[in-house]
């Protein structure tokens, strides 16, 4: 980047707007976009009623609902009542909310003329099959035509439509695993002119993945020295994956997913287990995985080494090994669930869309404990 454009980016930073910023994607982008050398404000809005009240008297302070963030933010301090008005002049908006928010608020402000980057953290835009919405969540979209025009923030797969997006549908954690942990592979297969007969996938997931709920099955005394399996392959997220296999590179395998539930407040470890219709040549499915890992920043193949949840907490990274007999592949895939999984690639679309360095915010240090 030459020094010029540097300097007019600086001079040019950003304002954004977060929507829903108590939950842990919410928090998650507050404290990467607090550090982020663009952006100069962060305003904070809440969809609860129960701000309505307190924001008459007083503003509560994020700080209240996240005490990790006193003495920590510079750009950003209170959280107001959500209304259309108060998104103009947004560069971007987060929607950090929970499913069948985001596009009843994108549809309005559409019609109110705000012309937002709009990055959904929620699933209300995944999908181009506007049937799914009903048939996947229960709601019929407000905004089909928009559908369209959204682009999948699967990063390292669509980099080059987000660049030109009004809208970007910012992955599950569960599917960025898969769909990235696989992808050099179905490259390598289409490549050779092999089939993939199936694939099945055993995730694991730490409690964040369920978000801020206050269940009996995310306590402490239910959780700790236990496992649970809580969803086959009727799990939200298949038609997910499913939709973007055939997007992406014209497949259909049969697609069998399993997520279990481990006592672990954050990262997903997916074991995938691929079988081919053919042996193929391990020294060229390792060549695929390691050009995609120079290509892209974030995506750090490890060989035959299999990684582990420790590796990535905390980071942006997902990490992958993978190991194979005879037509079977084994691919591991780990990322952080709340970062590279949600908020990170969030910020790293965000950087796509402006023109910064993907790794803009993102250089986060793992966390060691």
């Amino acid at each position: 980047m030459k020094k010029e454009d540097e300097n007019k980016r600086k001079k040019n930073k950003l304002k954004i707007s977060v929507v829903g910023p108590r939950g842990y994607t919410g928090a998650e982008t507050i404290k990467i976009l607090s550090l982020h050398p663009y952006v100069d404000e962060i305003q904070l809005l809440s969809l609860s009623e129960d701000d309505k009240q307190k924001e008459e008297q007083t503003q509560p302070e994020i700080t209240k609902s996240i005490p990790s963030f006193r003495k920590y933010l510079q750009k950003v301090s209170k959280i107001e009542k959500f209304s259309e008005e108060k998104l103009e002049g947004s560069s971007a908006i987060f929607f950090c909310t929970e499913q069948n928010k985001a596009h009843k608020i994108v549809s309005r402000i559409i019609e109110s003329g705000i012309s937002s980057f709009v990055i959904d953290l929620s699933p209300d835009f995944r999908f181009k099959d506007v049937g799914q919405y009903k048939k996947v969540y229960g709601f019929d979209h407000a905004i089909p035509s928009a559908i369209q025009k959204t682009v999948y923030g699967l990063t390292e797969l669509y980099r080059e439509k987000i660049k030109e997006s009004e809208i970007v549908a910012n992955p599950g954690c569960y599917p960025t695993a898969t769909l990235l942990g696989i992808a050099p592979l179905i490259k390598y297969a289409k490549k050779q002119g092999l089939n993939i007969e199936w694939i099945i996938v055993d995730a694991k997931s730490g409690v964040t993945g369920a978000g801020r709920k206050a269940l009996p099955h995310l306590t402490l005394a239910y959780l700790s020295e236990n496992i649970k399996v809580y969803a086959w392959s009727e799990h939200r997220h298949v038609p997910e994956m499913q939709e973007k296999l055939k997007e992406l590179f014209d497949i259909s395998p049969p697609l069998n997913f399993t997520a279990q539930l481990i006592p672990a407040k954050r990262g997903i470890l997916e074991t995938i287990w691929i079988k081919l219709d053919e042996k193929p040549e391990t020294d060229k499915i390792f060549e695929e995985y390691q050009n995609f890992s120079q290509k892209n920043f974030f995506f750090d193949f490890w060989g035959e080494e299999l990684p582990d949840i420790y590796s990535v907490t905390g980071t942006n990274f997902i990490r992958v090994g993978i190991k194979c007999k005879d037509n079977i592949i084994m691919v591991v895939s780990v990322l952080d669930n709340l970062i590279k999984g949600a908020s990170g690639q969030a910020v790293q679309n965000l950087n796509i869309k402006f023109g910064y360095d993907e790794k803009v915010g993102l250089e986060l240090p793992p966390i060691f404990t």
